[in-house]
């Protein structure tokens, strides 16, 4: 998946009573982002980590609002808007037989990095590829490249719903 949907997965439980934070501090937000190719180069800081989510609740309601065909809200536009102008050109390097991208110099770079792929997903023929997860407990989105997924997560998600469904029908059965 496109690595600003893997951000928006950051929060786990959504729609649960019990949530997991992923980006619990600058260490777990700094270790997110090297897996995902964006480590800044500037320190990460608590304030860093507030600005992560308040991007990434923004950028899942704009989705969320884009998936049920609604507008999204003017506030989360401002969101988007505002980790957008910190955007820079990408840079490439040359790393043995590989390229790759030049660092971003701190946070507000790699957030601007996600936001630019939300903005572009959420605006062009993607837009129309973005589903919510089938399982009503899940808050995940996705791309669906072949018109047939229904959850987030086959293995996760599906598995789920799959089990409530024999349960409810092994309960009607008794």
């Amino acid at each position: 998946g496109a690595d600003w949907l893997d951000f928006l997965a950051t929060r786990l439980g959504r729609y649960r009573t019990r949530q997991v934070e992923m980006l619990a501090d600058p260490d777990a937000l700094r270790a997110w982002l090297r897996e995902h190719g964006m480590e800044p180069v500037a320190e990460v800081t608590t304030a860093d980590v507030d600005a992560a989510r308040a991007l990434r609740e923004a950028m899942h309601r704009a989705a969320g609002a884009t998936v049920s065909g609604q507008s999204p809200s003017a506030q989360d536009v401002r969101v988007l808007q505002e980790a957008l102008a910190s955007d820079q050109p990408l840079g490439i390097t040359r790393a043995g037989t590989a390229l790759r991208l030049t660092p971003p110099a701190d946070v507000s770079v790699a957030l601007a990095w996600l936001a630019r792929q939300a903005a572009v997903d959420l605006t062009g023929p993607t837009r129309q590829r973005l589903h919510a997860c089938g399982d009503d407990t899940c808050s995940g989105i996705f791309v669906d490249h072949t018109g047939r997924r229904r959850w987030c997560s086959d293995e996760r998600c599906g598995v789920r719903v799959r089990v409530r469904a024999h349960r409810a029908r092994a309960r009607r059965a008794e």
